[in-house]
């Protein structure tokens, strides 16, 4: 007897990555993707020189691919997101640019970025409530989130440019690397109520910071945090020791300069935010190292 199998439907995913047929770099995009939590939750456009395909005069056909292979897996797979990957020594760049870009880092930075930049925008033309993410990736695999200068969204305003003195004060507070997220909402605040700033622009200007420092924002490092502690947590919202462990290393990556302490405070308070609870450990089946993560630093001596 036959039997007629019915085909499963397609998996979710919330994000179409777009990275290089580059073979150096190949596992590096999918450990990037790891570390994010989005292992089996996102799509994947391999072709050289990544967001480079989509602006290439050259190869329109490239881009044809690209935009098509979006809408597919927007309809398919429901994503959200479009993160481009570009990478460091990339020869389909230098093609393009007409010179090996790796002799100049700092222009190599400036190609790269101008080229994402228009890939952003062509995203947006197209979706306009998707959300884009760039990165370039150095050939040891570690990634640099790069502003995005298409993503403001709206007609430039006066207010896109934020008082000197609130510029000022944002450059105090990240000099030590992204801020906690209550000290992010401190900082915003004070950018409504003392120098007259809407919530959007004092939020576009701690971005325009952070991406400067070509780093997240606080917010948007523990978004990324609590992604990956949600992707690891039982049916019971517990989350293992060691994944905890990943995820504060995950927020340490993501925010250079942060004491390894404070990075297991946040990720404990982000869970306790989130309702993830952490799953008894040792002998004893005890929670007191998860109790440990969360206190607060001793105060310092007087």
């Amino acid at each position: 007897m036959s039997m007629t199998q019915t085909p499963a439907p397609p998996s979710k995913a919330d994000a179409f990555v777009v990275s290089c047929i580059d073979p150096r770099l190949v596992d590096d995009v999918t450990y990037l993707m790891e570390s994010v939590g989005r292992t089996n939750r996102y799509s994947e456009f391999r072709i050289a020189g990544a967001a480079l395909a989509a602006v290439d005069p050259a190869r329109p056909a490239w881009g044809q691919a690209l935009w098509e292979n979006l809408a597919a897996s927007r309809q398919l797979h429901g994503v959200r997101k479009v993160v481009f990957v570009n990478h460091r020594d990339c020869g389909a760049m230098d093609l393009f640019a007409g010179r090996r870009l790796s002799l100049d880092p700092a222009d190599e930075l400036r190609q790269h970025q101008a080229v994402m930049d228009r890939a952003a925008a062509g995203v947006l033309s197209r979706h306009p409530d998707m959300q884009v993410e760039l990165r370039l990736m150095e050939l040891d695999g570690r990634s640099t989130l790069l502003p995005c200068a298409a993503c403001a969204a709206g007609p430039l305003r006066a207010e896109a440019v934020p008082p000197p003195g609130f510029a000022d004060l944002i450059r105090l507070h990240l000099r030590d690397g992204p801020l906690a997220p209550e000290a992010e909402r401190a900082l915003l605040t004070e950018g409504v109520t003392r120098y007259g700033l809407t919530a959007e622009a004092a939020r576009a200007a701690l971005a325009a910071a952070a991406a400067a420092r070509g780093e997240p924002t606080g917010a948007a490092a523990a978004r990324e945090v609590l992604t990956y502690l949600r992707s690891r947590a039982d049916t019971g919202n517990r989350v293992a020791r060691t994944e905890v462990v990943r995820g504060a290393a995950l927020y340490r990556r993501l925010s250079p300069g942060l004491a390894p302490a404070e990075a297991e405070r946040r990720t404990a308070v982000l869970m306790e935010g989130a309702g993830l609870v952490p799953r008894p450990d040792g002998l004893l089946r005890s929670t007191r190292w998860f109790n440990q993560m969360a206190a607060p630093p001793a105060p310092r001596p007087a």
